[in-house]
């Protein structure tokens, strides 16, 4: 076994025991993590398959239940934090847009009325209701290099730590960039967050789960961009909860939903934390835009 990244032969176990299985789940058997000991990329040691192109079934494990409803309830505030939070470095006016494991669209909806094209990448449950709202739908990544269709704007949010072999599907996703003037806007979970530096362990039993195959740093994924001959355009720190939350999370010793979190902080200091979080890549969520080297 060699890093996907690096090739770097040896490894460190980071951990072996139960790890989240669904939204109150958790295995019952322990789950060895490994972490490369040149590049810090952290994988299962045994790649799971079964939530890679099956969305449904992925949601109605860690959401509750994979109606389109559920997905608007829990998604589409998050994701349109994520999108604002790069809206400003790209010009969406009359371009071809497509967004890999899209869900119901809401950012391909967001974008609708200024772009020329809007096509989704996901499970065939969203495909009517995709082309109901005039949105191009593809299952898969495979679909959309059959159909020689290429796109300016490429989103790829919360998908690259799903996959079994993501290497691969990063040099497909290139495929239906037209050239080095089309972007691609790639979000992943921190392994290297605050959340982990200061609660630990207690923070890990949580944020492990049967879903994510990889766990992506800063360092390896700059490598492995540059490994792929893409070019850093920017890279963006994205926190995605307050410093409440992380506060409380920490005096607990358990994780917390946002609206239960003790006001240690008022908006304005909560900013101020916020801004240096992300500006230091401590953030939950790291942001990568990028184009073909």
């Amino acid at each position: 076994m060699k890093c996907i990244i690096c090739s770097n032969k040896k490894f460190s176990i980071v951990w072996f025991d139960r790890i989240r299985e669904g939204k109150n789940l958790f295995s019952k058997k322990k789950v060895k993590i490994l972490k490369c000991n040149n590049c810090n990329l952290v994988f299962l040691e045994k790649k799971i398959t079964k939530y890679e192109n099956n969305n449904k079934s992925f949601r109605k494990k860690f959401d509750g239940e994979s109606t389109i409803n559920k997905y608007l309830n829990f998604h589409k505030p998050r994701e349109i934090k994520k999108f604002k939070s790069i809206f400003m470095y790209l010009n969406f006016k009359n371009k071809r847009i497509i967004e890999s494991n899209c869900g119901y669209g809401v950012i391909i909806d967001y974008l609708k009325k200024i772009s020329k094209v809007t096509a989704g990448i996901d499970h065939k449950i969203y495909k009517n209701t995709l082309k109901n709202r005039k949105h191009e739908h593809f299952e898969n990544i495979d679909e959309v290099l059959n159909s020689k269709k290429n796109f300016d704007i490429i989103f790829c949010l919360s998908e690259l730590e799903h996959k079994v072999k993501p290497i691969d599907f990063l040099k497909k996703i290139k495929k239906i960039m037209k050239n080095n003037q089309s972007k691609l806007i790639i979000r992943v979970p921190n392994y290297d967050n605050i959340y982990k530096s200061l609660i630990g362990k207690n923070f890990l039993k949580y944020d492990f789960r049967s879903s994510h195959n990889f766990y992506f740093s800063e360092v390896n994924l700059d490598l492995m961009f540059k490994k792929l001959k893409f070019r850093i355009i920017k890279k963006l720190g994205h926190q995605e909860y307050s410093i409440n939350h992380l506060l409380t999370f920490f005096k607990k010793n358990k994780r917390v939903k946002e609206e239960n979190s003790i006001k240690f902080f008022n908006d304005k200091k909560n900013k101020e934390y916020i801004e240096k979080i992300q500006k230091n890549k401590l953030s939950t969520s790291l942001i990568y835009i990028l184009s073909s080297a």
